[in-house]
């Protein structure tokens, strides 16, 4: 009887060891997974977004850095054109009649240091606008904001902004419009910088000087 009772139990353990996950293990490891992918693919999305909104900064940055080489490089306006004095430059704006998701490249063909045009861009003949760049990705422009000599700077009435380069200079001229869509001057100004927010509302900034210093912060 003894002998037969033994093998009952090494049976029943064989059986037990042959059934392999019981249902309470395999919730816990479904369980585990799901966690394990939720951060991976939280932190793939984090890195989704940082990276577009990193990639529109450089893209910016480096869309005026070629109109500051166009401009002090006496590029001509166009083949045959024999046109070398045109200024080349970046408009932002945050008024009705421009757009937080798109800026303008454009030749300022009468050197009034302004876009003179509507945000439709139409390119050729007589239009000053040359190329217009829309930002996608769930980024936006988020504000623009003047650099003071002193003190913060001051992001609450400019509302839009036009960056021009002519020769021989490579110094940055710029041109500034308040919530009214109405020009003005601000003193003790030595630069704009240009908020940029992603989806996920992570922020980075491009910053021109007039000193002609452009950078992405």
């Amino acid at each position: 009887m003894l002998y037969h009772s033994k093998n009952n139990t090494s049976s029943s353990s064989v059986d037990r060891k042959r059934n392999g996950f019981t249902l309470t293990e395999l919730l816990i490891s479904i369980s585990i997974i799901v966690v394990i992918l939720s951060v991976v693919v939280s932190n793939q999305s984090t890195y989704s977004d940082s990276a577009s909104l990193y990639n529109l900064a450089d893209q910016i940055s480096l869309t005026i850095s070629q109109a500051q080489a166009y401009g002090v490089g006496v590029r001509e306006l166009s083949t045959g054109s024999s046109d070398f004095n045109i200024a080349y430059g970046l408009t932002f704006s945050l008024l009705d009649s421009g757009s937080n998701t798109a800026y303008l490249y454009f030749a300022d063909r009468d050197a009034n240091k302004s876009y003179n045009g509507d945000w439709s861009c139409v390119v050729g003949g007589a239009s000053e606008c040359l190329q217009k760049f829309d930002i996608s990705q769930g980024n936006s422009i988020d504000s623009l904001c003047l650099i003071k000599t002193s003190g913060p700077h001051e992001c609450n009435d400019l509302a839009r902004v036009d960056i021009t380069f002519a020769r021989p200079s490579t110094e940055a001229k710029m041109f500034f419009f308040n919530n009214g869509g109405n020009p003005f001057s601000p003193s003790e100004v030595r630069g704009v910088k240009i908020i940029l927010r992603s989806s996920k509302g992570s922020l980075r900034s491009v910053v021109v000087y007039y000193t002609g210093q452009i950078s992405v912060e």
